[in-house]
Order: structure tokens, then sequence, then C-alpha cells
């Protein structure tokens, strides 16, 4: 990969029609990759990015770059401000991230989307609020490299720096994610019945399912026991050869996925205690559902029982969800933050090995029935690590 200075590089013609923009960061428990997908014009705006664009454009590969002019505000000192005049939430949460915008003029950006984090309360009541970048400060670098498939149109690259960040943890992660109330659900009806008619649907768009199988395909390896934790008709795995376990909640819907070898219906939030000895496992795999867990902590001891030691767990989740079935907290978050909480569950399970990953920016396929009202494929994010 080439190191260039921006400012030294001479334009080449033209501009490959779209580009991968990943940035790599890493917090105290993890190392993080977040990525966007944008049309060459996302480049045109910052001279900076249009060189970067062309060389890579040029040599056909990636080019690093400097996250740290993007990463504003930076340095600023912590705020302390009256809650008089301003419309709160009323279960504002030490640790969560909040539009700037929400504090109006206390911070001189009144109309601000970007995330600032509350930090807590002053003895008086005031509100302590940091009012940097989420990453301000962090060590982070930047990585464009031309690619194949559309972006969203008018994907801007500052969409990059919305969110990257908000997956740091906390000060006190138990209070900011799990305050009083935020594992119940709107609906808490037995599971079981929920998924007696099986859904043979989709729910993620194909781009996004790409992702996911991509994803998939770079952990797992060839002859590898995976467990598909509540499995539905498709395990999104990739072509390789692998020994399928899936345990979910509807006989049907598992009947229906070719890729499992053994099938259990059980409702994890009934019963945590999985049938399988210990170190059953190469790698488990939960996708699109860890939202819906009552007892989280108790089904991750269970995952790390059944894993060999070094054993691989995925979570992946978009932001689609039943939001009657889901936990109550999983809602009140932000999408990034959203990958805090899985963070913060897989460390306090004692995996080690964190990594975050999110995936934004793709066309939504032409053919896809939600097309008219959203152009943009679903959302990928992803945190994995080993027992």
């Amino acid at each position: 990969m080439n190191v260039v200075d921006p400012a030294a590089v001479s334009p080449a013609p033209t501009l490959a029609p779209a580009f991968d923009v990943r940035l790599e960061w890493r917090s105290a428990v993890a190392t993080h990759v977040d990525r966007l997908r944008v049309n060459a014009n996302a480049l045109q705006a910052d001279g900076r990015w249009l060189n970067a664009g062309m060389e890579a454009s040029r040599e056909g590969g990636a080019i690093r770059l400097d996250a740290g002019p993007w990463l504003r505000p930076a340095a600023l000192a912590t705020v302390e401000l009256a809650r008089d005049g301003l419309r709160l939430p009323e279960d504002l949460r030490p640790g969560r991230f909040y539009p700037a915008r929400l504090f109006g003029r206390a911070l001189g950006r009144p109309r601000d989307p970007d995330p600032v984090r509350l930090l807590g309360f002053a003895p008086d009541g005031r509100l302590r609020v940091d009012p940097n970048h989420p990453l301000a400060g962090q060590q982070a670098s930047l990585v464009l490299a031309p690619a194949r498939g559309a972006a969203v149109a008018g994907l801007r690259l500052a969409e990059l720096f919305l969110g990257p960040g908000m997956q740091r943890p906390p000060a006190e992660p138990q209070a900011c994610y799990f305050p009083a109330g935020a594992l119940v659900r709107r609906d808490d009806s037995n599971d079981i019945g929920f998924y007696a008619a099986p859904r043979l649907v989709q729910h993620l768009d194909a781009a996004c399912r790409e992702e996911l199988t991509g994803l998939y395909g770079g952990l797992l390896q060839p002859g590898m026991r995976v467990l598909d934790l509540m499995a539905s008709h498709d395990s999104h795995l990739p072509p390789c050869a692998l020994d399928v376990a899936g345990i979910g909640l509807n006989g049907e819907e598992l009947a229906a996925n070719p890729r499992l070898a053994e099938r259990v219906v059980q409702d994890l939030n009934t019963c945590q205690q999985l049938p399988w000895p210990d170190s059953r496992f190469d790698a488990v795999l939960c996708t699109a559902s860890i939202e819906y867990l009552t007892q989280p902590r108790t089904v991750l001891a269970e995952l790390r029982r059944v894993l060999r030691p070094g054993g691989l767990i995925a979570v992946t989740f978009s932001d689609r969800w039943f939001p009657t079935k889901a936990i109550a907290v999983w809602s009140r978050l932000h999408e990034f933050e959203r990958l805090g909480l899985v963070l913060h569950l897989l460390h306090d399970a004692g995996f080690t090995g964190l990594h975050t990953e999110s995936r934004r920016g793709r066309r939504r396929p032409a053919d896809d029935r939600h097309a008219a009202e959203r152009a943009g494929a679903d959302p990928l994010f992803a945190a994995w690590c080993y027992r």
C-alpha cells in the first residue's frame, strides 16, 4: 500500500467511478474499521481527497491519508451547561452520544448533527459535555481505493465521520447501556408463538447480504464446525464446506436452510442452556438477532462454553428489526452505539481480540422491493472476537 502526501500528487486525467473509503483506528478494547462507499463526485469537495482519488485511480491501488484534519472539532475543553431552555430527552445517560444541536447555542452549534458525548452531571445539576469529535485525539488513518459497484447518489464524504468513534467504551458501560428496563420488550409474549408461522423472507437487501457473506468468508475456514445462533432459512455463508448446526425458533425455517446439518428449535429467552458439549464449535455466528436476547450475558457465557479455545464469535446486524421484540435499549441507541453495546457484552464475557467493522454507502439493488423509498443498501455492522 502506498503512503502518499496528497499535496504532492499530480492529478491523473480521470477518476474511478466509485471509491471505498476506510477509516482505521483503535480504542481501549478493540480495533475498528469503518467503511463508506462514495461516488467519484464526492471527492470534488476537498482537494486532498481529489488528488488522492486521482492517484488511486491511476495506480489502481489504495492510498493512505492522515485522518486528523477531518476529525474536527478537537482539543476543546469540557463544557458545563444548564438545562434551562433545552428540550432534552427524559432519560439522559452519561456516556451516551447526542447530536450537538440538542444542546442549542450553549455549544455554539445550534443546527449541528455531529455527535457529542454526555460525560455526566456537575454537583449543581449542570450537564458536562465533551464537545469534540468522538475520534478527536485518536490515532486514525484513512484508506482510499477504487471500488466495484456504485454508491448511493449524493452521498457526501462527511457521512464517513458521523458515527465512527461512538462505539468507544464509556466510562461506566453498565450504567450507560443497561439502566433499569434496558432489557424489557414491548411484546414479552412467547417467542415460539411469535415465530409460529415461518417467515421465509430476506430481512436484508441483496447488497447487504453480499457484504455479510463476504465478511463471513474472510473469517471462516473450510471444514470449520459452525453454530448459526438464532438461525433461519439462510445462514449467509460463503460456499466453502462447513459443518453447520442451527438453533432457531421455527422448524420449517430451519428445514428450509440447506446449509444446516443439525437443527434445534429452542427459545433462548426461555432456556439459555445449549444442547452441545464444551468446545464443540470452531465458530459461532449471530446474524441480525442479538437485539432480541433478553439475557445476553447468560447466552454469551454458553457460547463461550461451546466454543473451542481460540474459537471465533461474530455478531452482525443492520438497522432493521422487529421493534416489539427487541430489547428497549436497542432502539434508544445510535447504530454505532449499538456496536459499543455489543463490544461491551463480548468483552465482559471474557472474549479477546475484539474487532468492529461497519460498511455503508452501497446502492440498493434496483429490483429490491424497498428501492423506491430507500436508495441505499442496508448498512452492515459487525463485531467479532475469540475465546
